[in-house]
């Protein structure tokens, strides 16, 4: 029988081991002869001295003390524990809501569109309150955005920048891998702007 068994079965037999410690000492004990001999010799032998022991309660500030010298003494201000707590609460949860109303606005104000193109899918993002475009694209190809504007175009930008713009409902978008040097696009996809 290992060391730790023998020193289990003491702690066992005095009573010492909670919780998972105890269930393991006695699945041992179920399992293992050897450890069931231990547990009862240290029964026996510890009977007659605890039998001649009188129980004595421990100090009030025993626990106080053993936690103190765990962990530290707790330290206290002068004024008090943690008066600004309430403050901090406060700011902290005045900043949330804050960032929830603008996340909230942001995801009321935008429109996306999924563009099929020969290159994989590109998202189209349309902020009806700030009028700005961003198109995002999965592709080895910069994609570029173009506007239909009466019988020519106008070229935009490419994936990944915030365009800004005067957009309004019914623009027609092109996306195309042709940029602004070219004199018009070739549409890969194309979306119209729907204000819902």
């Amino acid at each position: 029988m290992t060391e730790d068994h023998q020193i289990m079965a003491a702690e066992y037999a005095m009573g010492l081991l909670d919780g998972e410690a105890e269930l393991r000492a006695e699945r041992l004990r179920r399992n293992d002869k050897a450890f069931d001999n231990a547990v009862w010799w240290w029964e026996e032998h510890l009977s007659g001295a605890i039998s001649q022991v009188d129980p004595v309660a421990p100090p009030r500030n025993a626990l106080a003390g053993i936690h103190d010298t765990l962990f530290g003494k707790e330290i206290k201000t002068a004024k008090g524990k943690l008066r600004w707590k309430p403050i901090v609460g406060g700011i902290v949860s005045v900043k949330a809501a804050l960032l929830s109303a603008y996340l909230v606005s942001r995801a009321v104000n935008t429109e996306s569109y999924v563009v099929e193109t020969r290159y994989g899918d590109a998202t189209v993002s349309w902020n009806t309150r700030a009028g700005t475009l961003q198109l995002k694209s999965q592709s080895n190809t910069t994609l570029h955005l173009w506007k239909k504007v009466g019988d020519g175009f106008s070229y935009l930008g490419s994936a990944g920048s915030k365009i800004t713009a005067g957009f309004v409902a019914g623009d027609i978008i092109i996306l195309s891998a042709d940029g602004p040097l070219a004199t018009a696009p070739e549409p890969i996809g194309q979306t119209t702007l729907l204000a819902e």
